[in-house]
C-alpha cells in the first residue's frame, strides 16, 4: 500500500486529477485563494528572471568588459539548468513532499539573485544563474503541483486560468522591467535580479502559513540513479545543442567554442551542438529504455511512462512541445525588430507588449469558465487558432514604413489566444493522471515546453539569419551606392553572420558618408527576417492548433449516455483522428515542397546552407526531401489505416 500525504487536495476528489475536474462548485475558498497567490507570485520571479536578463545584457556586457559569446552564457546557463533537471524534481518532490521542495527551491532561488545582483564578474554571475536555475527546476513543477492537489472541480479550471495568466503577463513584463531598470539613471541593471528577493520572500511567508505538505511516498521506490544520470545528463547536452546551434553552427562549426580547459574548434568537421544533439538523443533513449525495463522488473521507475496512455497526458504533452515552438520564438524576434528597426529603447519595446500582456490577464481566467461550460479542449483549440491567425498577420504588417501601433490590435488577439491556451492546456495534461503523479506530470509539462522553446527559438532564429543574410546580400549587389572594398567586404561578413555583433555606432563609422544606405540595406534584411520569422512561429502554433483536435475533452467524455452512443462517439473520433493525421501531413508535404522551390531559385540561401549545413542541401536539391518525405509518411499512414480497419473487422466479429 502506498504512503500518501498528511494532507490530501481540497474537495471530494482526491484520488485523481481526471473525474474530478469537471463536477463542483467554481468557489476558490479563502485559503486556497492565498494559496493560489503564493504560487503565482512564485511562478512570476520564475517566469520573468528568464526574460527580463534580456534587455539588461547589453549593460552588463559594458560593466564587465566581456565579449558577446561570452554575454549569451547569462541566459543560456538559466534555461540549461532550468530545463535539465525538471523532470528530476517533480518525481522527487512526489516523493519528499512538495511543499518541502518547493520553499527550497524558491530560497535557492533568491540566493542566486543575491550572488547575481552583487556580482562583480562574469563567474560570479554564472554562478548565480546556476543557482537560480536550480532552484527554479526545484519551485516550477512543485507550483503546477500544489496546485493540482489543492484544487477540484471547477475551481481547477479558474484557478489554472489565473495561473496561466500570471505567466502569460510575467513572460511580456519581463522586458518592461529590464528595460526600466537599465534605463533609469536612479537604478542598475542589479536590480534585474535583486527584484525577486522580495517577492521571494513574500512567496516564503505565504507558503509557511497557507501551504500544507503533500506528498505520494511509494515504499518501493528507491533512488533511481542511472535514471537521474541519463534524464539529466540527456537533456542538458539536447538543450545546449539546441540554444548554441545558431552561435556554433548546426551542422558544420561556425565559430570556435571555448570554456575552462575544453575547446572545440571550427576546423572540427561537424559542430559541438550536433554532437551534443546527438549524445543528448542517444542519452534520452537509453533512459527510456531504461525506465521501462525497470517498471517491467517491478521497481518505481524515475518517470512512470505507463502514464502515457492516458490521451490527455500524451497528446497534450505533444501539443505543449509544438506550441512552445512558436509562442516564445515570436515574442524574441518582434523584440529585435522594434528595438533595431523601429529604433525603440528596451523600455518603450517592452511596453508595446503592454497590449498583449492585458489581454493574457484578461481571458487566461475566462478561459477558467469557459472550461467548465465547454470542456478545455475546445478552449485550448480556440486559442491557438487565434495565436496563429495573429502571427500570421504580423507576418504581412511588419515592415520599415508601418507605424508600431499597427501591431496593436494584433498583440491584443495574440494576448487572447494565449490567455486561452496556455492555462488550459497545462490543465488538460495534469488533470488526465492521478494526482500521486502530479509532480512528475508537471515536470514533464515544463521538461517540453523548455525543450519546446529552445528548439523554436533556434529555428525561428536560424530563419532570421537566413532571411538576413540572403536579403541583405541581395540588396548590396543591387545598391547605387559607392561602396569601397573594404566596405562592402565588411557588411558582407555582418550580414552573412545574421549581424550577431549587432548595429552599434563603432560599425556604422566604417561607412562615412554611406551610412543611410547601409541602414537601408540593414532594415530591409531585418524586416524580412521579422516577417519570415513571424510566418515560421505562425506554422508552429497552426500544427500545435491541429494537434490539439486529438486531445479528449472531458466535459464531452461525460455527457455520453449510452453504450451506443459511445460507440458512435469512437467511430467519429477514429475517422477525425485519420483526417487530422492526413491533413497534417499533406501540409508537412506542400511546406516542404514550398522550402525545396525557394532553395532552387534563390542562390543566396544556396549559399548559405553551404557555408552552415551542407547535407541539408541533398534533401531540398531536386525535391528529394518532399519526395521521401511523402514516400515514407504515405507508407506509414497506409500502414496505419490497414491496421485500424483490421482491428475493427476483428472487434465486429464476435458481435455479428
Amino acid at each position: 500500500m502506498s504512503g500518501e500525504s498528511q494532507s490530501k487536495p481540497f474537495g471530494p476528489a482526491s484520488g485523481g486529477a481526471g473525474p474530478a475536474s469537471a463536477t463542483g462548485s467554481t468557489k476558490i475558498e479563502r485559503k486556497q485563494l492565498l494559496i493560489l497567490l503564493v504560487l503565482s507570485l512564485s511562478l512570476a520571479i520564475i517566469v520573468i528572471d528568464a526574460t527580463i536578463v534580456i534587455v539588461a545584457q547589453y549593460q552588463i556586457q559594458k560593466d564587465f568588459g566581456i565579449s558577446l559569446k561570452d554575454l549569451e552564457w547569462i541566459t543560456s546557463l538559466y534555461a540549461l539548468v532550468f530545463g535539465s533537471f525538471l523532470l528530476t524534481w517533480g518525481k522527487l518532490s512526489d516523493e519528499f513532499g512538495r511543499k518541502r521542495i518547493f520553499v527550497a527551491g524558491i530560497s535557492l532561488f533568491i540566493i542566486g539573485s543575491i550572488v547575481d545582483g552583487f556580482s562583480q564578474g562574469l563567474s560570479q554571475i554564472l554562478v548565480g544563474r546556476i543557482m537560480q536555475g536550480f532552484g527554479a527546476a526545484m519551485a516550477s513543477p512543485s507550483t503546477l503541483s500544489i496546485l493540482t492537489t489543492t484544487f477540484t472541480g471547477k475551481a481547477r479550471n479558474v484557478a489554472f486560468g489565473i495561473w496561466g495568466a500570471t505567466a502569460g503577463a510575467a513572460a511580456v513584463l519581463g522586458p518592461v522591467l529590464g528595460g526600466y531598470f537599465t534605463s533609469d539613471p536612479t537604478l542598475t541593471w542589479r536590480w534585474a535580479f535583486f527584484i525577486n528577493i522580495p517577492i521571494g520572500i513574500t512567496a516564503l511567508v505565504g507558503a509557511a502559513f497557507a501551504i500544507k505538505e503533500t506528498r505520494f511516498k511509494d515504499p518501493k521506490y528507491t533512488t533511481d540513479y542511472p535514471g537521474l544520470v541519463f534524464i539529466t545528463i540527456g537533456l542538458g547536452s539536447l538543450l545546449f545543442g539546441f540554444i548554441e546551434a545558431q552561435t556554433y553552427g548546426w551542422i558544420v562549426p561556425n565559430n570556435d567554442f571555448a570554456v575552462g580547459g575544453f575547446s572545440w574548434s571550427a576546423s572540427n568537421p561537424v559542430s559541438l551542438p550536433l554532437v551534443s544533439i546527438i549524445a543528448g538523443l542517444t542519452l534520452l533513449t537509453l533512459f527510456t529504455l531504461y525506465e521501462v525495463r525497470r517498471l517491467r522488473s517491478g521497481r518505481v521507475p524515475l518517470f512512470d511512462f505507463g502514464l502515457l496512455k492516458f490521451k490527455g497526458f500524451r497528446y497534450g504533452l505533444f501539443t505543449v512541445t509544438i506550441v512552445a515552438m512558436g509562442e516564445f520564438g515570436a515574442v524574441f524576434i518582434i523584440s529585435i525588430f522594434l528595438q533595431t528597426v523601429k529604433g525603440l529603447t528596451a523600455f518603450n519595446a517592452g511596453l508595446t507588449f503592454l497590449p498583449m500582456a492585458i489581454s493574457v490577464f484578461i481571458f487566461a481566467p475566462v478561459a477558467g469558465i469557459l472550461a467548465t461550460r465547454f470542456g478545455p479542449k475546445w478552449v485550448v483549440t480556440t486559442g491557438m487558432a487565434l495565436e496563429a491567425i495573429a502571427l500570421f498577420s504580423l507576418s504581412q504588417i511588419i515592415s520599415v514604413e508601418n507605424p508600431v501601433y499597427y501591431m496593436y490590435p494584433i498583440l491584443v488577439i495574440y494576448g487572447a489566444g494565449v490567455g486561452l491556451a496556455i492555462s488550459q492546456l497545462t490543465s488538460t495534461v495534469l488533470q488526465s493522471i492521478p494526482w500521486q503523479k502530479a509532480g512528475v506530470g508537471s515536470g514533464a509539462n515544463n521538461t517540453v515546453r523548455q525543450i519546446g522553446s529552445a528548439f523554436g527559438i533556434a529555428v525561428i532564429g536560424a530563419v532570421l539569419v537566413a532571411q538576413i543574410s540572403t536579403v541583405g546580400v541581395a540588396d548590396l549587389a543591387t545598391s547605387t551606392a559607392s561602396f569601397s572594398v573594404q566596405q562592402r567586404v565588411a557588411l558582407t561578413a555582418a550580414l552573412n553572420s545574421g549581424l550577431s555583433g549587432g548595429i552599434d555606432p563603432s560599425f556604422l563609422a566604417l561607412f562615412g558618408g554611406n551610412v543611410p544606405a547601409v541602414l537601408s540595406i540593414l532594415y530591409d534584411a531585418i524586416t524580412q527576417g521579422a516577417r519570415w520569422a513571424a510566418f515560421t512561429a505562425g506554422i508552429f502554433v497552426s500544427l500545435g492548433a491541429i494537434s490539439s483536435l486529438l486531445i479528449p475533452n472531458p466535459k464531452s467524455a461525460q455527457t455520453a449516455k449510452t453504450t451506443i452512443v459511445a460507440k458512435a462517439s469512437r467511430r467519429g473520433a477514429s475517422r477525425a483522428v485519420t483526417a487530422i493525421v492526413i491533413a497534417q501531413f499533406a501540409i508537412t508535404i506542400v511546406l516542404l515542397v514550398a522550402i525545396s522551390n525557394e532553395y532552387k531559385s534563390n542562390y543566396f540561401m544556396q549559399q548559405w546552407i553551404s557555408q552552415n549545413a551542407s547535407p541539408l542541401g541533398y534533401f531540398l536539391t531536386g525535391y528529394v526531401g518532399p519526395a521521401l518525405a511523402t514516400i515514407v509518411g504515405g507508407v506509414l499512414i497506409v500502414w496505419k489505416l490497414v491496421l485500424i480497419r483490421r482491428g475493427s473487422e476483428a472487434k465486429s466479429e464476435p458481435t455479428s
